[in-house]
C-alpha cells in the first residue's frame, strides 16, 4: 500500500476528489497556502493499493492543469512601490506528488449502536 500525498491548486480540489471517488478512490483533504501569490491550496491524503498507484497518479495528472496568474493591483501590501506590470506572470497549479510506503494501514469503523443498545 502506498500513501500520496498530493499538494494541488484549491481550484482542482473537487474536480480531484470527484474523479477519485468515481475510480473508487478514498482521499482526505486539508486546505494549505503558499507559493508566489500564497495562493490557496488542497493538501490531499489518499491511501491506494501498490497496483492502482499509476491509476492515481494519472487521475491526479488529469484533473491538475498549471495556470497562468499575474499579481493583481493592490493585492500585496509589500509591492506598493513596485510597478506591477513589471512583475513577470506567474504559473501556478499542476500537483506535487509524495508517494511513500505504508508499512500498516487500519480502519476504524465501529457499529453505530441505536439508542435502544446504549
Amino acid at each position: 500500500m502506498k500513501l500520496v500525498v498530493a499538494v494541488v491548486h484549491d481550484l482542482d480540489a473537487d474536480p480531484l476528489f470527484r474523479s477519485l471517488a468515481a475510480a473508487g478512490m478514498r482521499a482526505t483533504r486539508i486546505g494549505s497556502s503558499g507559493g508566489y501569490l500564497r495562493n490557496a491550496n488542497a493538501t490531499v491524503f489518499i491511501g491506494i493499493e501498490n497496483d492502482r498507484l499509476r491509476e492515481c497518479v494519472e487521475i491526479v495528472d488529469r484533473i491538475c492543469r498549471r495556470r497562468v496568474h499575474r499579481v493583481p493591483s493592490g493585492a500585496v501590501p509589500e509591492f506598493a512601490d513596485v510597478e506591477l506590470e513589471s512583475i513577470a506572470p506567474v504559473q501556478q497549479g499542476g500537483g506535487v506528488l509524495f508517494v511513500m510506503p505504508v508499512e500498516r494501514f487500519v480502519r476504524i469503523a465501529r457499529p453505530v449502536l441505536s439508542e435502544a443498545t446504549r
